[in-house]
């Protein structure tokens, strides 16, 4: 398990909270992806995740999802890459905060865990920690 300081965390927390207890319709922007990305990284990844290689917003509901993660791999390369789906609006900003740390949580298990990255032990391991800070895994 990723080891963050208690700080860290509660510095996360605190930032959170005000922007949970909202229930109005939100609207995704690529620069709350980054700002958030960069939030959760360090409160609940302790840094370790590289930026998604591509962020695309669009409508998502057809999909029946909320977020995703596409891999591809770099032809020639032998590397993959990761792209970011979020849908274009939300129920709520914590709807967001919850979809974005869900498909951060993907990106840790195929970068970090070589996983499958489907909902199974890994995944549920980081409910915990998304918990007490105020998030739904």
């Amino acid at each position: 398990m990723i080891r963050v300081t208690k700080q860290k965390v509660l510095t996360v927390k605190k930032k959170l909270k005000p922007l949970l207890s909202s229930k109005s319709k939100y609207k995704t922007t690529y620069k709350d992806i980054k700002k958030f990305f960069k939030m959760l990284n360090l409160g609940i990844f302790n840094n370790k995740l590289s930026p998604f290689n591509d962020i695309e917003i669009k409508e998502l509901k057809y999909q029946k999802c909320m977020g995703q993660v596409v891999m591809f791999e770099y032809k020639g390369k032998g590397t993959r890459g990761y792209k970011l789906e979020m849908d274009k609006h939300y129920d709520s900003k914590r709807d967001f905060l919850d979809t974005l740390a869900h498909e951060m949580v993907h990106l840790y298990q195929f970068t970090h865990l070589n996983d499958s990255g489907n909902h199974n032990k890994s995944f549920y391991s980081f409910r915990p920690k998304l918990k007490y800070v105020g998030l739904k895994l």
